[in-house]
């Protein structure tokens, strides 16, 4: 049974940050420029190391579109893989995911390009902040999906000291953010039907040398596609809470380092229980108050698969894990874009 195609990009991360609070050091020290080593490709440091590299977009004032570069490691489970994924919301008036999944040998990185692709025609390309360029192109099940961005004024990338978070068992994670910022220009197009895009864009990039599928509760990302430079990713359980985040304060990035995460309103979206309104308090800073307020596309892991393989998944992971895409609202004005993911168990 295929149980690795349950793990997903944002799944995987998720379920590596199931430890208990007590058991996590974060990095020391503050935040620094993020340089090309940090970019890169990091030395696959167990058989079980899984490395990603995500892009959230605002497009033309109301396409949300998310996208991430990755390659992975199973152990005896399952031969490594490369792959994508890209979720496009109100495109036209729909929704659209696809994922896709490679063998190994496609996944190459060129350092003195920056370029790091896992096909020929799913690739980014350039360091930035001096320069940037993202191409998604292909067909699944009878639709064709083709994304091709450029970059320009952007904010340059910062991590929080070594980036690496210590986990239990000598576990390892790392977590950096190469564009805060950025303008982005080019086309976006599905079944051939082209649209000029201009907005914003995000990108961030994280490792990990293993991964506990049965621990986790949910893990949150949120970026400002306006005003301030501001966003993080945080992963929630049992009242511990893990990563880090952004924030423009005069003119510089400042780091957020989270202290506790509340849950201040619950939904059900898909079945799942999940917050509605919910804050991140930080060391160093006023909290963060994130609200839905568009929820636009729900998906999960299991959804490719069959009766069987979802059975066995399930028994392997210990739950679904559902991925919720949308905007929402921070601090009660500013508008955000939200990417969540919850276990079902």
């Amino acid at each position: 049974m295929q149980f690795a195609r349950v793990l997903t990009p944002l799944a995987i991360l998720l379920i590596f940050f199931s430890s208990s609070p007590g058991a996590v050091t974060g990095p020391s020290g503050g935040l620094r420029p993020d340089n090309a080593d940090d970019l890169a490709p990091h030395p696959e440091i167990s058989s079980t190391f899984n490395e990603f590299w995500t892009y959230l977009f605002w497009l033309n004032g109301s396409i949300e579109v998310e996208v991430t570069l990755s390659h992975a490691r199973f152990g005896n489970l399952k031969d490594p893989v490369c792959g994508a994924n890209l979720s496009v919301t109100r495109f036209r008036g729909n929704d659209y995911r696809v994922s896709r999944e490679f063998n190994i040998q496609n996944f190459t990185y060129d350092p003195a390009r920056s370029r790091l692709a896992v096909h020929d025609r799913i690739f980014f390309e350039g360091r930035p902040p001096a320069s940037h360029h993202l191409l998604f192109a292909t067909a699944k099940n009878a639709t064709s999906y083709f994304l091709d961005l450029s970059f320009k004024n952007m904010t340059p990338g910062v991590v929080w000291g070594d980036g690496v978070f210590h986990l239990e068992d000598n576990q390892q994670v790392g977590l950096f953010f190469h564009i805060p910022r950025a303008q982005v220009h080019g086309r976006l197009a599905i079944n051939g039907d082209t649209q000029t895009v201009d907005g914003f864009g995000w990108m961030d990039h994280t490792w990990q040398t293993h991964f506990a599928p049965k621990l986790v509760d949910a893990g949150y990302r949120y970026v400002l596609p306006s005003g301030r430079v501001e966003g993080g990713y945080f992963f929630q359980k049992d009242g511990g809470v893990f990563g880090y985040g952004l924030r423009e304060e005069k003119g510089r990035l400042a780091l957020l380092r989270p202290t506790a995460f509340k849950t201040l309103e619950q939904m059900t979206w898909a079945d799942v229980v999940q917050p509605k309104i919910f804050e991140v308090d930080f060391y160093n800073g006023a909290p963060v108050r994130c609200e839905w307020k568009d929820q636009r596309q729900v998906s999960s892991a299991f959804q490719e698969m069959n009766s069987m393989e979802r059975f066995g998944a399930k028994l392997f992971l210990g739950g679904d894990l559902c991925g919720f895409r949308g905007t929402g609202v921070v601090n009660d004005s500013l508008p955000a874009l939200l990417s969540v993911t919850v276990i079902k168990r």
